[in-house]
């Protein structure tokens, strides 16, 4: 459990970091028991209360992921 916390906090942190930067991210996530990888995405919106974050890419939203599902969130570079 302690792992699970620490990753969250973690994820959360580079979703905020990017969010407020306007920078790109990669994210691997599970959907319905598949791994799912997104690359070039920004967050452009964070929802602390429900765990959720919202990402769009080239002007389009793709997604609202639940932040408990992410395994891999880094800023593109």
């Amino acid at each position: 459990m302690y792992n699970l916390i620490d990753d969250i906090l973690e994820h959360s942190i580079v979703l905020a970091d990017a969010l407020k930067r306007n920078w790109s991210i990669e994210v691997l996530f599970l959907k319905n028991d598949h791994h799912v990888r997104y690359k070039y995405v920004v967050p452009v919106y964070l929802d602390h209360e429900r765990n959720i974050v919202q990402l769009q890419r080239y002007d389009e939203r793709i997604i609202d992921i639940n932040i408990e599902d992410i395994i891999f969130c880094e800023v593109m570079t």
